[in-house]
């Protein structure tokens, strides 16, 4: 139908007597500066920061022992002191637990701000399609600042202590209770650490994969990547103006970072960094084992943030087996709606290509162990896992320990006498001077596939 100038005109009056919100509204806050694109040098500053850490734990204690009535579990709650305060996670026990035996570790990370729950401790797994979890893995499940562990009836409700510190300080709370878990339960084997998060934890799970070398693997369920996200920009920006948005993300930056800048509690630098810190993507690297599974019809965490970290891997060159994204059509921010993930996640986390039987033996990688580590005078490196054994190698191995810049300072070679190869090291450098509390690594030049071992030294 043609459009006459009546018509014409109608249609402006009657445009004008809509209401004033169908046309854009002005924003109230300018956020701009809070979300310009990171600068290198700002990138580079929260990976030095992130290195600098030493989240160390002290103060450990098995709070409370029970057995979940509905599952048979041995779960615990334990607990231990870091940076002033009490820090709190659960403990599951595989089902073929032995005080003679040798378990791999697997760390648990939940999402959501409501804190850790006793069923999903023990019921994480029930729909993934062997026990090899159940039987046979340590599940670590750290709290984060300041939320409660429910424990229901054989642990009871712990609350953590600190302020809430999404998302990077929520991995120094999961390092420290690693730490803590490897140095007071011996049957947990530290050269087999995998994680498993989704949501927040998702988040932390990437944090974690690249700030910890003991982590062999990482599968995460629709983890947050990238903060300076339209989406985000816009919700933090609704939530100032209006007292709330429908995006979750956004009202985190409200919240915690935009609203303390514009009401003059940080700086807009310390601003910035928070934001950045938040982010995963300017720090992933090609050689971090990563799965990220995402839904795509996920309203919470849209799928572009698993996306973009697609794009970035395969940008540096990450390849199967060791990265591997997976999208679900009908999925949601629900891990039941990602329809035959728990396969690909058990496959992964197993380092099987198939699961043949129930309580299947897990493989241990070869990879250095420290002991013991955190360390005081000195501490004994040795190769754990399969190729350990010194029969087997064709020449002498040599260990590069490096500080947290990288740089060699130590070369040592391992010994063998038929058994696993091993050294002592009195935590010197080259030209025999001690080295300082902090933290160093230790490395196997040239041998595939083995992660460097962190180490830290107490003083």
């Amino acid at each position: 139908m043609a459009w006459n100038p009546l018509r014409r005109a109608l249609c402006a009056v009657a445009c004008s007597m809509l209401p004033a919100a169908a046309a854009p509204v002005a924003a109230q806050t300018d956020l701009s500066a809070l979300f310009a694109p990171a600068a290198a040098a700002e990138v580079a500053a929260v990976a030095q920061d992130w290195a600098g850490r030493l989240p160390t734990p002290t103060e450990w204690k098995v709070v409370r022992t029970g057995v979940d009535a509905a599952t048979g579990f041995t779960v615990q709650a334990v607990s231990h002191e870091i940076e002033g305060f009490t820090h709190y996670g659960g403990l599951r026990y595989p089902r073929l637990w032995s005080e003679q035996g040798r378990f791999p570790v697997l760390v648990l990370l939940h999402g959501g701000f409501d804190g850790l729950t006793l069923d999903f401790l023990v019921n994480f797994d029930a729909n993934f399609p062997a026990a090899a979890f159940a039987d046979s893995f340590l599940v670590v499940a750290p709290t984060f600042r300041s939320e409660p562990l429910n424990g229901g009836q054989p642990l009871g409700i712990r609350n953590s202590g600190g302020e809430p510190s999404p998302f990077d300080r929520d991995c120094d709370d999961t390092m420290a209770l690693l730490t803590a878990v490897l140095l007071n339960i011996p049957q947990a084997d530290p050269g087999y650490v995998v994680v498993l998060g989704g949501s927040r934890g998702g988040n932390v799970a990437y944090h974690l994969a690249l700030r910890d070398p003991r982590v062999r693997r990482t599968a995460i369920r629709y983890g947050p990547t990238d903060f300076f996200m339209d989406h985000v920009r816009l919700g933090a920006q609704e939530r100032l103006d209006t007292g709330d948005t429908g995006d979750s993300l956004g009202r985190e930056v409200a919240d915690r970072i935009a609203g303390p800048w514009l009401a003059g509690q940080i700086t807009l630098e310390q601003a910035r960094q928070a934001l950045i810190s938040w982010c995963v993507l300017p720090h992933l690297r090609i050689e971090i084992p990563l799965q990220i599974h995402h839904g795509e019809r996920d309203t919470v965490v849209p799928v572009l943030h698993s996306a973009r970290a697609d794009s970035v891997m395969q940008g540096k060159g990450a390849t199967p087996p060791l990265f591997a994204y997976y999208t679900y059509p009908q999925g949601s921010h629900d891990p039941d709606s990602l329809d035959g993930h728990e396969q690909r996640v058990l496959d992964y986390l197993l380092e099987l290509p198939a699961l043949t039987e129930v309580g299947a033996a897990v493989p241990r990688p070869a990879a250095l162990r420290g002991w013991p580590n955190p360390f005081t005078g000195g501490t004994t490196l040795a190769l754990t896992g399969p190729g350990a054994d010194g029969k087997a190698l064709a020449a002498p191995l040599t260990v590069e320990i490096r500080d947290a810049r990288g740089r060699t300072v130590r070369r040592l070679e391992l010994a063998s006498a038929g058994g696993p190869p091993s050294r002592s090291w009195d935590g010197r450098d080259a030209a025999g001077r001690a080295g300082a509390a902090g933290v160093s690594f230790a490395v196997l030049p040239g041998r595939r596939g083995s992660a460097p071992l962190r180490l830290v030294r107490l003083r």
